[in-house]
C-alpha cells in the first residue's frame, strides 16, 4: 500500500469519526451549535483532502 493510500485512509477514518461524534451531540441536544459547527467543517476540510488525495491517486496511476 501507498503512503498516498495510507494517507487516504487515515483521512476517511478521521472523517468517519467525525460523523459519529457530530451524530451523537446533534442527538443529545447537549452540546451547541457552535460546538458541533467547528466540527463540520473540520469534517468538511478532510472531505475535501480526501477528494484531493484520490485525484492524485488517479493521476499516478494513471501514469504508471
Amino acid at each position: 500500500m501507498s503512503d498516498w493510500h495510507k494517507h487516504l485512509e487515515h483521512l476517511e477514518d478521521k472523517h468517519w469519526k467525525l460523523n459519529k461524534d457530530i451524530d451523537l451531540m446533534e442527538r443529545t441536544g447537549k452540546y451547541g451549535d457552535v460546538d458541533i459547527n467547528q466540527l463540520k467543517k473540520e469534517r468538511l476540510h478532510l472531505k475535501d483532502e480526501i477528494v484531493k488525495i484520490k485525484e492524485q491517486i488517479v493521476e499516478l496511476e494513471k501514469a504508471v
